[in-house]
């Protein structure tokens, strides 16, 4: 039996820090996966201010399993020097907040370029995975729509490929790109690290976010399986994407479409924590303190 804590893109419910903690103590949650802190990207913070953050986040009581980066959302037809500057910039991130966990993508392509691009893809994630392994992180994956790894089949070959990569499973993801969310999980389960909560569903010729457990994202299916498999920690980062603000739009471009409406950010963030914690009450997981 699995043991499930809860954690937060808490820059769903604010833009600032401040805010950010005060979401997760209202909603009895002690985690964060930081992505944007005040304002801005945390990859794109300095040492003083990522300091700064670190001691915030302690003085709370608000721990960071796992570091949200941006890392792998890049073409592949772009210089690889850059990008690995960045990747370097990110273990240090994670060094600072004190975590060895962080997420990452698989480079953007047309699905044209799939064939020509896959070795090159896996190599600059090899050179990533080797840095990231002397450093002491664990680099996981996450599905992701118009990357290499978008598809149940992709995805198989990354982790096949890079025996040390970890995956980072998103059933809403999966159905945001038209693909089955159960075969995803056949193939990310092996290497699961941890798990990203949304939930999206089929409106017609469109694609809807909801709340966790009423969409196509099988949560419920895929948590009941997860807690059989398991018999350790399996963090669950809640990404509601129920309320997306203007400010938000900026780091995020998809143009998500939403089913339920809230009037805040607030109000959707509360509204999505609690519809996850419902199912996890629902397959027999009372909530203490963030922890199922």
């Amino acid at each position: 039996m699995a043991t499930f804590l809860l954690s937060a893109f808490a820059d769903e419910a604010s833009e600032m820090l401040d805010g950010q903690i005060a979401a997760l103590k209202r909603n009895d949650l002690h985690c964060i996966e930081p992505r944007n802190i005040n304002g801005g990207p945390t990859l794109r913070k300095t040492d003083e201010e990522l300091f700064a953050i670190r001691k915030q986040l302690d003085d709370a009581g608000i721990t960071v399993p796992s570091f949200g980066s941006p890392i792998g959302k890049w073409q592949i037809t772009e210089d690889f020097e850059p990008q690995l500057a960045d990747f370097r910039r990110a273990l240090r991130v994670c060094e600072i907040l004190g975590t060895k966990r962080m997420r990452m993508f698989s480079y953007y392509l047309d699905r044209t370029q799939m064939k020509e691009y896959r070795n090159e893809i896996l190599r600059r994630l090899s050179v990533m995975l080797e840095e990231g392994e002397r450093a002491g992180i664990k680099l996981c994956h996450e599905n992701e729509g118009e990357i290499y790894g978008q598809n149940p089949e992709d995805v198989a070959d990354i982790l096949t490929s890079l025996p040390g990569l970890r995956a980072v499973y998103d059933p809403a993801n999966f159905v945001w790109c038209k693909q089955d969310p159960v075969k995803g999980l056949d193939v990310s389960i092996g290497s699961m690290e941890y798990m990203h909560i949304k939930d999206a569903a089929q409106d017609g010729s469109e694609i809807m976010m909801v709340p966790a457990g009423t969409g196509d994202g099988r949560i419920k299916e895929v948590l009941q399986r997860v807690d059989k498999t398991f018999d350790r920690e399996i963090v669950l980062t809640l990404e509601p994407h129920l309320y997306v603000s203007d400010s938000y739009k900026k780091f995020d471009g998809r143009g998500m479409k939403h089913r339920f409406h809230f009037e805040t950010a607030d109000e959707a963030f509360d509204y999505g924590v609690n519809s996850l914690k419902k199912v996890l009450a629902e397959i027999g997981h009372p909530i203490v303190g963030g922890r199922g």
